[in-house]
């Protein structure tokens, strides 16, 4: 999951970086992803992983590293 993750950030927000060059704990912030990069990754991440996020979910700590969204996609499984 972790690796489609990276490779969803890298295809879907047009990151000039390679998914293996992205660390799962690293905060996604230090690759550029900014608060509207980050709506667009909670989109592609519920098409892929078939799941649904609640308002209350999406959260800095949630939304934080490839480890913490890998973590969130996990719980609503």
């Amino acid at each position: 999951m972790e690796q489609q993750i990276k490779e969803l950030l890298v295809e879907r927000l047009f990151l000039d970086i390679e998914p293996s060059d992205i660390e799962n704990q690293a905060l996604l912030s230090e690759y550029g992803v900014d608060s509207f990069l980050m709506l667009e990754l909670v989109v592609a991440l519920e098409e892929t992983f078939a799941v649904s996020f609640d308002p209350s979910d999406i959260t800095a700590q949630a939304l934080k590293s490839v480890n913490s969204l890998a973590e969130l996609i996990r719980s609503k499984q």
